[in-house]
């Protein structure tokens, strides 16, 4: 009796122990040996089957490196920051070599101070000392600026404790930086890597961009512009608008994007209320120019007094003078087309751009109709 027992004892050991080495042998596949050696043939014989839910967790989980789609925004940065290196050595070199007139206002002694120059004395004179306005608008005076920048940089200066100028450049660098960064992931998702780094490389590296780490507004507002036009892409309505309201408070030229919201906003009106949405987005589109004009009228008893002191800066033409002037495309019968200065050539370039950018566009959209948020894409 007993032996029978220990029989099955050892029967039910062997049945077990074959058990556990065949769920061992499952990812091990049994191939013939060959004469060169086992390590290879061992690697060979890894089951590369399915992998298990907890493998796959723990991938989920970790990062992976190998993982390059970060690269191209690296490769836009650095060009960015390349010709910010160009714009470095050029101020450098023109503080050595071309001296600058004692009457020029500036804001210190070092060679990134050269930066800060013509309207950067405005910014800086604001963020000092505030608005001023003495009631002649053939007087120049700073009321004619909009707040955003200098009131950024005001704020920047009380917190961090940087100087009025630092402040001033440190938001145009960097709001250039992030625009570039902006600016190339809304035309990366429409025209791809290679288009979108050329794009960056030609902003940057074309000559007026030096105007990107200034002291001035066009960093900030192309940031929010590209800004607007990414978050229009993606129908996200009171961002774009919000985007649109601090463009405006930054310039006058921000006030554009209000159509461009609106007709967005009409063309996808099947997905999007359009009614109920179009006043709030309205109002936010165009709160950075009716604040300030609350904000004047407090201060100053006249909410228009940033359009009359325009006078000033324009040898007393008025502002609605050229508006209409504007509307009727005067400028285009002013053009010196016989002219090869420097100067002269403005308009031959002008004329130029336009015609690319109807050529660009045309070719792009066949069919004419573009929705706005591609069309900057492809105007850019």
């Amino acid at each position: 009796m007993s032996g029978s027992i220990a029989k099955r004892l050892k029967a039910d050991v062997a049945l077990a122990r074959s058990a556990d080495s065949r769920r061992r042998s499952r990812a091990v596949r049994k191939v013939p040996k060959t004469s060169s050696g086992t390590a290879f043939d061992t690697l060979r014989a890894i089951d590369l089957g399915p992998i298990p839910s907890d493998s796959m967790d723990m991938e989920m989980r970790c990062p992976n490196w190998k993982d390059h789609s970060w690269l191209p925004y690296f490769w836009a940065i650095l060009i960015f920051l390349s010709s910010r290196a160009v714009v470095a050595l050029g101020l450098v070199f023109s503080q050595k070599y071309l001296p600058v007139a004692t009457d020029v206002w500036s804001a210190g002694p070092f060679w990134y101070h050269q930066l800060l120059q013509w309207d950067s004395e405005w910014y800086f004179r604001i963020v000092t000392e505030g608005y001023r306005y003495n009631g002649d608008p053939t007087v120049q005076q700073n009321i004619v600026f909009y707040p955003l920048y200098p009131m950024l940089a005001r704020g920047l200066a009380a917190i961090s404790g940087l100087t009025p100028a630092h402040a001033l450049l440190f938001i145009s660098n960097v709001a250039g930086l992030l625009a570039i960064v902006v600016l190339f992931k809304l035309v990366r998702e429409e025209f791809g890597d290679q288009l979108a780094l050329a794009t960056i490389a030609l902003l940057s590296f074309f000559p007026a961009s030096v105007i990107l780490s200034a002291g001035y507004t066009e960093s900030l507002e192309l940031l929010l512009i590209v800004w607007f036009f990414l978050s229009l892409k993606r129908q996200r309505y009171l961002t774009a608008a919000l985007l649109a309201g601090l463009a405006v408070a930054d310039r006058s030229t921000g006030i554009v994007l209000l159509p461009v919201l609106v007709w967005e906003m009409w063309l996808n009106r099947d997905r999007k209320p359009f009614f109920p949405a179009l006043i709030p987005c309205v109002l936010l589109a165009t709160s950075g120019i009716w604040t300030f004009m609350i904000y004047l009228w407090y201060a100053f008893g006249d909410p228009f007094v940033f359009s009359d002191g325009q006078t000033a800066f324009h040898l007393g033409v008025t502002q609605a003078t050229r508006l209409v002037a504007a509307l009727k495309f005067e400028a285009f019968a002013q053009m010196i087309l016989n002219d090869w200065n420097p100067w002269g050539q403005a308009s031959w370039f002008t004329l130029l751009f336009i015609a690319l950018i109807i050529v660009r566009w045309s070719r792009l959209h066949p069919s004419g109709h573009c929705s706005p948020s591609v069309c900057c894409c492809c105007l850019i």
